[in-house]
């Protein structure tokens, strides 16, 4: 049923008020991404996140009032982006869920990063839904949802609408993705949200579209009270409101849970108060997931606690920096691929770098959690005018939502303008588009990921066999400290 709120809907704004109503508390977190353990926040300077903190949260909202309806949801991306998630492939995590009481989940993007049969597993291991309407698999299907429906006792009937990006299909490997389809996710709520209407007090969608995507699908889909989101890891305090449909996000990493308290009666809604809790040190611990996360990362540790060699310079994968423009950690990853396989020209997305390495001593620990995907180098012959594309391509990306697809480069130097790469020149002499080049690619690029359908077309293409994070392991083995900085090789005005 459509919300009609009898509050002012200025969600910076409104506060809770007494109601005799239904009452619900639904909770939410999104893009966690395996982080099992605290993390050091720059921002707050505290430590962040943590699944036992985020558990112990839950619990002491919980025993508040262990009477009132309480339902919790993530909003998808549970993989990929620390060693715990790489070594054990998310099954660990999505235990942790179950105990948490996770009561569904949109599928995200990364979900399938270490392939459908794990998918599968994952699904098949804990009782509550993943969801995503829009998902399609021929010739196998998903153990995956379109929608799920709660009914609290002495709670309102709740509609879990599940939706996910269109970038499922394009920015995990091909291989991963084989027989996979995304579809309009405006298309599937039309078709899914007069049902759901009907059999509910409120119709929530539970989405990994992105803020964007949010917003359009609020624009264009009448009926949709709720949108719990994820995907480009924002944090959204207060909610985005859209077309009068608020737009929740809590951040990534379960550094934040979401919270809003809710009173319904005839499918209005009498009261509500939403907060972004923080997860931190001052964050009540469940020591019982506490323990389980303690034995997994000892147990990853004692293999993965080496010490390859130093950084003399921080090595950042920050999506604002990365994904946007030339960065230190981009430059020398491309420059050792270039240098290691002899190609002219290296390309890189930046989504393939997922976490920082800070100054100091590395060790093999923070090259994989920055390189998780165990992604290969495969080189091949490229036209000029396939480069051009493939820059092209880049530069046309919108920095504002911090695109993985976004190139990191060796040998070649540009300006970005107007969405397109402009002045391309290699030593110093313009492109050729008729000329080859060799160039050295992840194997992701080159089977097509993250719509880059021109590098498909790579010409006597060799699988070097060789890590992209083995790489830059030898590089730190091989000199006493290694050091990045950019030196305008792309450009803006």
């Amino acid at each position: 049923m459509i919300l009609r709120v009898l509050l002012p809907l200025s969600l910076a704004l409104v506060t809770w008020v007494a109601a005799a109503g239904q009452p619900l508390t639904l909770l939410h977190f999104n893009d966690f991404h395996g982080q099992l353990e605290p993390y050091p926040n720059p921002e707050t300077g505290k430590n962040s996140g943590g699944i036992a903190r985020l558990a112990g949260l839950i619990e002491a909202i919980r025993a508040e009032d262990p009477q009132r309806p309480l339902l919790l949801l993530f909003a998808g991306d549970l993989l990929q982006g620390t060693t715990t998630s790489t070594l054990y492939l998310g099954r660990p995590d999505i235990k942790l869920l179950e105990e948490m009481g996770v009561a569904a989940a949109a599928v995200g993007n990364h979900e399938v990063d270490f392939g459908q049969d794990n998918l599968r597993k994952l699904a098949g291991m804990v009782n509550f839904p993943l969801l995503a309407a829009n998902l399609h698999a021929t010739p196998e299907p998903l153990p995956v949802q379109p929608f799920a429906l709660f009914h609290p006792a002495g709670g309102p009937r709740v509609a879990v609408l599940g939706l996910t990006t269109e970038e499922l299909v394009t920015a995990s490997h091909p291989r991963n993705v084989v027989g996979l389809s995304v579809s309009d996710p405006v298309a599937a709520a039309q078709a899914l949200v007069p049902e759901l209407d009907a059999q509910s007090d409120l119709l929530i969608v539970l989405s990994h579209l992105g803020l964007a995507g949010d917003r359009h699908l609020a624009q264009a889909v009448a009926g949709v009270d709720l949108i719990v989101g994820g995907h480009n890891h924002f944090r959204l305090d207060p909610p985005v409101e859209e077309n009068g449909v608020p737009i929740l996000q809590a951040g990534e990493r379960g550094a934040y849970l979401g919270r809003l308290d809710l009173e319904v009666e005839d499918d209005r809604v009498l009261a509500w108060d939403y907060r972004l809790l923080p997860v931190d040190d001052q964050t009540p611990v469940d020591e019982k997931i506490a323990a389980k996360v303690a034995r997994l990362a000892a147990q990853a540790d004692r293999e993965l606690l080496t010490v390859v060699g130093r950084a003399g310079t921080e090595l950042s994968a920050e999506r604002e920096l990365i994904r946007r423009a030339e960065a230190p950690f981009g430059d020398l990853v491309a420059d050792l691929a270039r240098e290691y396989s002899g190609a002219q020209i290296a390309l890189f997305n930046a989504g393939g770098f997922r976490a920082s390495i800070p100054a100091g001593e590395v060790r093999l620990k923070e090259i994989f959690q920055a390189f998780p995907f165990r992604n290969v180098l495969v080189t091949g012959v490229l036209t000029g005018a396939a480069l051009q594309a493939a820059l092209d391509h880049s530069a046309a990306l919108d920095p504002a939502d911090n695109p993985g697809g976004f190139l990191q480069v060796s040998g070649v130097r540009f300006l970005i303008q107007d969405g397109k790469a402009v002045g391309v020149t290699l030593d110093g002499q313009p492109l050729d588009p008729t000329a080859d080049y060799r160039v050295a690619v992840p194997d992701f690029l080159a089977a097509g990921g993250d719509g880059y359908a021109m590098l498909t077309g790579l010409r006597d293409p060799v699988n070097t066999g060789q890590l992209i994070s083995d790489l830059l392991v030898s590089a730190f083995r091989a000199q006493p400290q290694v050091e990045a900085r950019v030196d305008g090789r792309i450009s803006r005005p």
